[in-house]
Parts: structure tokens; C-alpha cells; sequence
């Protein structure tokens, strides 16, 4: 079973007992909420992590569907083909793509990495992925 899946299915386990339980763990991580929390990636809309954030903690093959969230600059503006700087607060690496479903160019941020997307990558991204 491939790490995707793992942490797909602590996930899965993390909700069973918070709902049985009523409480939640202090630190789990929620995909997509707007905050970016340890062991997600994101992508910012403004450069030098500037403005809303789109955090992942599972890959996305189509930003197409997804929205910055928050009240900075740029929240409720769709992700797709609008960041401009990511931080990856995850201790893997992710791949970045430029269209949907792994499609045009590529681009891999280690663990901890953190920049400003370069004119190739700049408001073009349109997928990502955890790499195994």
C-alpha cells in the first residue's frame, strides 16, 4: 500500500475517533480549510507566501474545482492557473503539474521547501501530487 493510501486511511481512522469520541486530535490536519497545518502543502496566490492559501494534504488532480479560502487577498478566487509562491510544511516531497492529471510541465518541492513559482510555473498550476 502506497503512502497516498496510508495517510488516506489514518485519515479516515483520525474521523472515526473524533466522531466517537466528540474531540479531535490538536494537531490533525484538514485538507482544503484555508490554514496550513505540518505535513500539508501549499500554494499561495501572491508571491512570498502571500495572501489565501490552498492547502493539501492529499493530492488534486484538477484545480479547476477548488478556491483559495480565507479573508486575505485572493479568497473564494479559484487555484487553478492563480499561485504564484508554496510552502511545504510536509516532510515529503510533492509534484506539482501545469495542466490537469499530471499533464504539461513538472515541478518537484522537497520537504520544507518553500519559494516563489518561477515564470514557467507562475499562475499556470494545475494539479499536484504527493510523491510516493
Amino acid at each position: 500500500m502506497n503512502r497516498t493510501c496510508l495517510r488516506a486511511l489514518a485519515a479516515g481512522f483520525a474521523l472515526a475517533a473524533a466522531l466517537s469520541t466528540g474531540t479531535g486530535p490538536a494537531t490533525a490536519a484538514v485538507d482544503k480549510d484555508g490554514i496550513l497545518d505540518p505535513g500539508e502543502f501549499g500554494l499561495y496566490c501572491l508571491q512570498n507566501q502571500g495572501g489565501a492559501v490552498f492547502d493539501m494534504y492529499t493530492a488534486d488532480a484538477n484545480f479547476r474545482d477548488n478556491y483559495f479560502k480565507g479573508t486575505l487577498a485572493c479568497a473564494r478566487h479559484t487555484t487553478d492557473d492563480y499561485t504564484e509562491s508554496y510552502l511545504n510544511r510536509d516532510t515529503a516531497t510533492w509534484s506539482v503539474y501545469t495542466e490537469a492529471y499530471r499533464g504539461g510541465y513538472a515541478g518537484w518541492l522537497p520537504g520544507g521547501y518553500r519559494g516563489n513559482a518561477s515564470t514557467l510555473f507562475r499562475n499556470t498550476i494545475t494539479s499536484a501530487y504527493l510523491e510516493p
